[in-house]
């Protein structure tokens, strides 16, 4: 879980509307990191990265350094440890900056649940496996893609169909859903969903449905496409409108929406009105029962965390609360990356 103390902000530099300069607040929007750094992501296990240069180092909540910033990239630490890329290959290093194991693999993501996805290159593709915190192999990099775990499970792909691995290494749910969408492009177009709220969303050649841990379809209905749940709900798609469905499959917010986000403390990010050239509709918040909470009034919006959700209009960008009041707010900024 991000760290609850601190948050990102950029703050412009100048009159450039994509130079800013990167320090943090805390959730009553008082300063408490100076705005010195290049980049920054937010803070988890304590500690967040920031970019000055061309170079990354590791922060604590006092905005000390405690990895200088000699790193090629940012670190998301997790239990003390995080993955981290050196002249190109992957190891692991703690917050003190010590390789737990030397970079060796083509390809590392963040830990989740003290496992990360590993990859090695053969024969110029990619395969997968899984190190644990100390750098075991708990799965050799043999699958043919794979996701972090997430309520014990992860999914992971022999030849073209999806199953789901314990962290033994086990199969406990058999490759047996299709990894391809029709229509779609990118990694997440072929890949099996997260298991959140104990269900997780899986393509099924027909279209999208839900899967228990037992590998059971507890929702069948076939979706365009579906995301994971959180509070009670599950974004879906239907023609080229988005809703949400709760845990029985009911669809309980009509897809009427033009783009929306997961729900994030019970509140989540839609768009009502179609794009075209020139004009991005603006954005507001519904609750869990689909009730417009917060006005469409936003250009763009992240997910809320520990309180408080980055926001940006047409001439700010700030933080809000639940309640949509802001706690720090600056001049519109393209922002970074927010991690």
């Amino acid at each position: 879980m991000a760290d609850p103390r601190l948050f990102p902000i950029f703050v412009r530099q100048e009159r450039s509307r994509s130079h800013f300069k990167v320090g943090y607040i805390d959730i009553k929007g008082e300063l408490v990191v100076e705005p010195i750094f290049d980049e920054g992501t937010r803070f988890w296990d304590g500690v967040a990265s920031v970019k000055i240069g061309g170079r990354w180092g590791v922060i604590n909540a006092s905005g000390e350094f405690v990895i200088d910033p000699a790193l090629w990239g940012w670190c998301r630490f997790e239990r003390g440890v995080s993955s981290i890329c050196v002249k190109g290959r992957w190891g692991i290093v703690d917050q003190k900056g010590n390789l737990i194991l030397e970079p060796k693999y083509s390809f590392m993501a963040s830990f989740r649940e003290g496992f990360a996805v590993c990859g090695t290159q053969e024969k110029g593709k990619l395969r997968y496996g899984f190190v644990d915190r100390n750098g075991t192999e708990l799965v050799p990099p043999v699958l043919h893609d794979a996701c972090s775990f997430s309520e014990g499970l992860a999914a992971a792909k022999v030849g073209d169909l999806w199953g789901y691995i314990t962290p033994s290494g086990a199969f406990k749910i058999k490759p047996q859903f299709p990894g391809t969408c029709p229509g779609r492009s990118g990694p997440e177009a072929s890949q099996a969903g997260y298991f959140r709220e104990g269900l997780a969303p899986v393509w099924t050649g027909a279209g999208y449905g839900f899967i228990d841990p037992g590998g059971e379809l507890a929702i069948r209905d076939s979706f365009e496409e579906a995301d994971s749940f959180s509070s009670g709900r599950a974004l879906i798609k239907r023609g080229a409108r988005y809703g949400f469905i709760d845990r029985t499959g009911r669809v309980v917010i009509p897809p009427e929406f033009t783009y929306a986000r997961q729900f994030s403390e019970g509140l989540a990010a839609v768009r009502e009105k179609e794009y075209r050239v020139g004009f991005v509709p603006p954005c507001g918040f519904v609750d869990i029962e689909g009730q417009m909470v917060l006005s469409p009034t936003f250009y763009s919006a992240e997910a809320f965390q520990n309180g408080l959700c980055l926001v940006t209009s047409q001439d700010s960008i700030g933080y809000i609360r639940i309640d949509g009041q802001y706690v720090w707010k600056g001049p519109y900024v393209q922002y970074g990356t927010l991690i």
